[in-house]
């Protein structure tokens, strides 16, 4: 166990090295030589006995060994500890969570969730958990509100916990209505009548205003009333519109060159700047984040060049994108099982260097509402 050095001698000689390391009782473990050059493997503790040697030259020693580590680390030190101390820091850093976030569209769930996650020691600023301790607080919360809560989860996101929860829906009971007609609530001509309760007052191609009973809550029989119930049912009518849109004829479109230049990003809660100048006026950027630490970002970039260029429709495109405009803003208005069923241009026009059109359109839309009544014992 005990610490062996190569050494470098230079004698005419060699055999008289040798024997006079027999001699002084200096352990050779291992010798070779290369260009005049009689290298050595001794013990650390006979180096000063070769040097005395009065015929050799010594010319330099090598550790071997645990001793040419001990070496080394001494050596490079300060890089040694640095790393030990960055790979320190680093599963330091990585194991403290700086964020709580709590996903609900309710403000007041959010609130109750956050609460109870901080009184159970999840929150910001703290040593990261394991699963088996999030798991418990979710079951905890989870038993502790069984009213309010249908679902919860808690993922870790780096340095950030993300809670995901689900309100639980209580069901009302709903005050049944007892006397209601199904009401137009728009000019149309009925197409399709389906209902459930009342009786129908028009049929099919009847054209109707706004506020024509559709379906009637009174049950009449020969001209005699026969009883009132809630009218429920759906009324499907077509519906004309007369639907205005502009385009300008002139466009701008950006488009990207050849050109891309490659910079970093810091951004925090006050900051938001690239580190580097950039060498490009007009530019889009792609970034990916590389680093996360205490809310301090930073983002490697990929800076596009981009050119700005001055186009102009033709008429029939201008008309074209006025035309789909109008219709997609109509389209957006109807349900799942409502339709347009024609459509087309009445008029269009360029004026300053803008197409406007005027389109008509059908649809096959809804038509009924269920309204209330009152009924008059005298009537």
């Amino acid at each position: 166990m005990e610490n062996k050095i190569w050494v470098d001698v230079e004698a005419k000689a060699k055999e008289k090295v040798f024997l006079r390391c027999y001699q002084r009782k200096i352990e050779i473990f291992e010798a070779k030589e290369e260009k005049g050059i009689l290298s050595l493997k001794i013990l650390e503790k006979d180096y000063a006995k070769i040097k005395r040697l009065w015929f050799v030259k010594v010319k330099k020693s090598r550790a071997t060994g645990l001793l040419y580590w001990k070496e080394k680390i001494f050596t490079y030190r300060v890089l040694v500890v640095s790393i030990f101390f960055g790979f320190f820091l680093l599963f330091f850093i990585s194991h403290i969570m700086i964020q709580v976030e709590v996903i609900h569209s309710n403000k007041e769930i959010r609130d109750l969730v956050s609460s109870s996650l901080k009184e159970k020691g999840l929150k910001k600023n703290t040593w990261k958990m394991s699963y088996e301790e999030l798991k418990q607080i979710k079951e905890e919360i989870l038993e502790e509100y069984p009213d309010r809560l249908e679902w919860l989860e808690i993922e870790i996101h780096g340095m950030k916990y993300v809670v995901r929860v689900e309100e639980r829906k209580i069901e009302t009971q709903k005050e049944e209505k007892t006397a209601c007609h199904v009401v137009a609530t728009k000019d149309g001509l009925v197409k399709e009548m389906i209902f459930q309760k009342g009786q129908a007052v028009v049929s099919r191609n009847d054209a109707v205003t706004k506020g024509t009973i559709l379906i009637s809550g009174i049950i009449t029989k020969d001209g005699e009333e026969k009883g009132v119930v809630c009218a429920e049912g759906k009324v499907y009518g077509e519906v004309w519109y007369q639907i205005s849109a502009s385009v300008p004829m002139n466009y701008e479109v950006t488009e990207r060159t050849n050109k891309k230049r490659w910079n970093l990003r810091f951004k925090n809660l006050y900051y938001d700047q690239l580190i580097f100048r950039s060498r490009l006026e007009n530019y889009e950027e792609e970034k990916k984040k590389v680093l996360d630490i205490w809310g301090n970002e930073l983002y490697f970039v990929v800076q596009y060049e981009t050119k700005k260029e001055q186009k102009k429709y033709t008429e029939e495109e201008a008309s074209n994108l006025a035309f789909e405009k109008a219709i997609e803003k109509l389209a957006s208005t109807l349900d799942e099982n409502e339709k347009i069923l024609e459509k087309k241009v009445l008029k269009k026009e360029i004026n300053h260097s803008t197409m406007n059109i005027e389109v008509f359109v059908s649809t096959l839309e809804s038509i009924g509402e269920v309204q209330e009544f009152e009924k008059n014992e005298k009537e």
